[in-house]
């Protein structure tokens, strides 16, 4: 799960870089190995994986191998965020998995500047270092950190935990989602062939009136963006909308609305949250959008083609390039042209 700041932030020593993994991350881990990836002296991407059972260190290690060779990646810094054991300060806890991951990193030419055991992020933890003894510090407040402003400027949040994050997608209750599936029914059986045109049309009016909206969307609005969303010409255009300045209200939209949509039609949504998030260098909200829109959706195309471009830590960069050309079709279809460039079927 990778994620990273559109901006470069400057950190003064170990510990401000330690106390900024949330903020990187968006949410506090646990029980987590967290991969730094440095270039030209800045953290390029932050990874994090949950902690391996001891078989599995090495497949681990060779899943992480792949996405950080695509990356170019020549340093990383490792840090196992954990609970503390019985046998420190002598050994650390999962110092083998470290060995392993240091060997098996420099073999392919990726050196492993440090390796930090952390007992959480929060205020005066206390680091250690598995490749120096002398090596330690106490975390500053995450709070406080830089890169705490920096997240909070570009609107990014930060939960106390991954179940936190998780919770934003909830699903609304059963009984709306079954009263707006019935809806959605009969919509369908009593109306023509959407318009692309006209519901691209429905689907930025609706970005447009989430700032000043009161309240949640009523069942009619959702059944209408439902079946707007799940025209793949009108999917596959309002991911364009994530380069305009609008995109965090789109943002916004998607969620409500991965929240509200029944199955299988949630998977629109959500895969537009996942897109939106990811492009922004938000990998922790796009994972959780992912498994909403697979559960929804088993075998949805668009979900496989981003969860390919997550795992693989395809740069966010290219994803906003990606949404410059599906701005381009979006533009293209609400003058009433078609373009064949950018699109994918579901």
């Amino acid at each position: 799960m990778p994620s990273t700041l559109s901006k470069p932030i400057r950190v003064r020593d170990a510990g401000d870089l330690y106390a900024a993994i949330p903020h990187l991350m968006g949410f506090h881990p646990a029980d987590s190995l967290i991969v730094l990836v440095l270039k030209d002296h800045l953290v390029s991407m932050t990874m994090r994986v949950d902690l391996p059972r001891p078989r599995h260190r090495g497949l681990l290690a060779a899943q992480l191998e792949s996405p950080l060779l695509e990356q170019d990646a020549t340093e990383v810094i490792l840090v196992v965020v954990c609970a503390p054991t019985e046998h420190m300060p002598e050994e650390l806890p999962h110092a083998s998995l470290v060995t392993m991951l240091n060997l098996r990193l420099g073999g392919v030419g990726i050196d492993v500047l440090e390796a930090v055991w952390l007992p959480s992020c929060q205020k005066d933890a206390q680091w250690l270092c598995y490749l120096d003894v002398d090596c330690h510090g106490t975390l500053p407040d995450p709070q406080l950190s830089a890169v705490a402003a920096a997240s909070a400027h570009e609107g990014n949040v930060t939960f106390e935990s991954r179940a936190a994050m998780a919770a934003i997608a909830a699903l609304d209750p059963p009984d709306a989602l079954e009263r707006r599936s019935t809806l959605l029914d009969e919509l369908m059986t009593a109306t023509a062939d959407p318009d692309p045109r006209t519901e691209l049309r429905r689907v930025s009016d609706a970005i447009d009136a989430v700032e000043h909206r009161k309240g949640s969307l009523p069942d009619k609005d959702v059944v209408a963006l439902a079946r707007a969303l799940a025209v793949p010409e009108v999917r596959d255009a309002s991911m364009g909308f994530a380069v305009q300045p609008r995109s965090r209200l789109a943002e916004r939209l998607w969620l409500e609305l991965a929240r509200a949509c029944p199955a299988p039609e949630r998977a629109e949504p959500a895969c537009l949250l996942a897109f939106y998030a990811y492009q922004r260098g938000d990998g922790g909200i796009a994972s959780i959008a992912l498994d909403a829109a697979e559960d929804a959706c088993p075998g949805h195309m668009l979900s496989k083609l981003i969860r390919s471009a997550v795992s693989a830590a395809f740069p966010p960069s290219e994803m906003r390039a990606l949404a410059v050309k599906y701005l381009t079709s979006a533009h293209e279809l609400l003058a009433g042209t078609q373009s064949s460039s950018g699109r994918s079927q579901s």
